[in-house]
C-alpha cells in the first residue's frame, strides 16, 4: 500500500488532482528562487564593482578574509558567492592570485598567535594555540603550494651490506683482471728470453 503524504492530505489514495499540487507548487517557488538570485547575483556585482572591483577583491582575499565572510557580508552563502565572483574572469584571476598571497596572511597570523603565548600561559592555552597554527599552516600550504606546501619526499633505502658486497665483487672481478694481465705478461716474458741452448 502506497501512502501519499504532501502538506495538503494524509490520504492514501488522493484524487489525481492533488498528485500534481506540490509539482505546481514547487515549480513556482523555484522560479521565484532563481529570480531572486539573478537579483542578488547582480546587487553582489554592482557591489563588489562600486567598492573598487578586481583591486578591492585582490585586498579582501589577501588579506585573509575568506569567501565565507564575503559571503555574510553580502548575504548570501560561500558557494552563491564564489559562483558569482567566478562567473567574471577577472574576478576569477583575481581570487587566485590572491589565495597565493593570502597563504602569507595565514603564516603572519600564526606568528601572531604564537608571539602572544607568554610564560603564563596555561597547556590548553598552548595546545590550542599550536593547534590553530598548524591548520593555518595546512591552510597556507593549500593555498600556495610552491611556497608553503609539502613536497612530496623521495625515499632512498641504502643498504650498508648490499654496498659492501658489491665494493668486494669489484675488487674481485678487478684482482682477477689484474692477475689475468700478470699471468699473460709473464707467458711473454718467459716466452720471449727462452733461447734454445742445446747442442745439436
Amino acid at each position: 500500500m502506497c501512502i501519499y503524504k504532501n502538506a495538503y492530505t494524509l490520504d492514501p489514495h488522493p484524487p489525481p488532482c492533488q498528485k500534481t499540487i506540490p509539482a505546481i507548487k514547487f515549480l513556482k517557488i523555484h522560479r521565484s528562487l532563481e529570480m531572486a538570485g539573478k537579483a542578488l547575483k547582480k546587487k553582489i556585482l554592482t557591489e563588489v564593482a562600486d567598492n573598487g572591483g578586481v583591486d578591492w577583491l585582490y585586498d579582501q582575499i589577501a588579506s585573509g578574509i575568506t569567501v565565507a565572510d564575503l559571503g555574510r557580508q553580502f548575504g548570501c552563502s560561500r558557494s552563491y558567492l564564489s559562483r558569482a565572483l567566478n562567473s567574471i574572469p577577472e574576478y576569477k584571476t583575481a581570487l587566485e592570485s590572491a589565495r597565493e598571497e593570502a597563504a602569507d596572511a595565514l603564516v603572519e597570523q600564526g606568528l601572531e598567535m604564537v608571539d602572544k603565548l607568554s610564560e603564563l600561559s596555561t597547556t590548553n592555552e598552548i595546545a590550542a594555540t599550536r593547534e590553530k597554527v598548524n591548520f593555518r599552516k595546512f591552510m597556507a600550504g593549500s593555498l600556495n603550494q610552491n611556497k608553503y606546501g609539502t613536497r612530496p619526499q623521495n625515499n632512498v633505502t641504502i643498504s650498508i651490506g648490499d654496498m659492501h658486497l658489491d665494493a668486494l665483487r669489484k675488487v674481485n672481478s678487478q684482482m682477477a683482471a689484474i692477475d689475468a694481465e700478470d699471468r699473460e705478461r709473464e707467458a711473454s716474458a718467459i716466452d720471449a728470453t727462452y733461447e734454445d741452448v742445446s747442442d745439436d
